[in-house]
């Protein structure tokens, strides 16, 4: 029986793990238990810093992070772009004491922005974002690769899109199809 329980407590699915990044330890911690009442079943990784927020980033891997725009070593901003550099897929929001300071830079960064007083607001977008996680299922984009062949000099690549110019003869737009070879046909050739 005890093999029983254990085999379903590692067959559920993982936690949805957010990131809350704010120097203040009280904000930090309102909003971690704020979020953990909310949504229920959700990791909270707590960083007192932008850089340490990066940091768990890379390694803990969570899928939804709130930064605070003003901490030291490295500010909410900044630690955002580079964690949605690093993890195109995390879903990531920008907290603050002051939105409308910050709001075009938020703007310009495409990041949701939210006053550190707007807790049902924040809390709502972190619903969603769990809820579209849970919906989901992810599947990492292939982009397959293509056979083809310039038209103009017979100069051959695998790309998935095809280049403007051909390196060789400098021939735009000549991309055609290349023809498959069946095996048969490499070993006659």
């Amino acid at each position: 029986m005890e093999a029983q329980a254990a085999l379903t407590i590692d067959e559920r699915e993982p936690a949805i793990r957010l990131l809350v990044a704010d120097d203040d330890p009280p904000a930090r911690s309102l909003l971690a238990s704020s979020a953990r009442e909310a949504v229920g079943e959700i990791v909270v990784l707590e960083a007192e810093d932008g850089a340490e927020a990066v940091q768990l980033g890379l390694q803990q891997r969570p899928e939804i992070a709130l930064l605070d725009i003003n901490m030291p070593r490295l500010g909410g901003i900044e630690a955002a772009v580079t964690l949605r550099e690093l993890q195109p897929r995390m879903r990531l929001a920008l907290q603050t004491g002051d939105p409308l300071t910050h709001r075009e830079r938020a703007r310009e960064e495409l990041l949701p922005l939210f006053g550190k007083l707007e807790l049902d607001r924040t809390l709502a977008w972190l619903k969603a974002q769990v809820e579209w996680f849970s919906e989901t299922p992810w599947e990492p984009r292939v982009r397959h690769k293509r056979s083809l062949m310039c038209a103009a000099c017979g100069y051959g690549i695998l790309r998935p899109t095809p280049p403007g110019r051909c390196p060789m003869c400098q021939a735009e737009n000549a991309w055609v199809e290349a023809p498959s070879l069946s095996p048969a046909r490499l070993l006659s050739v």
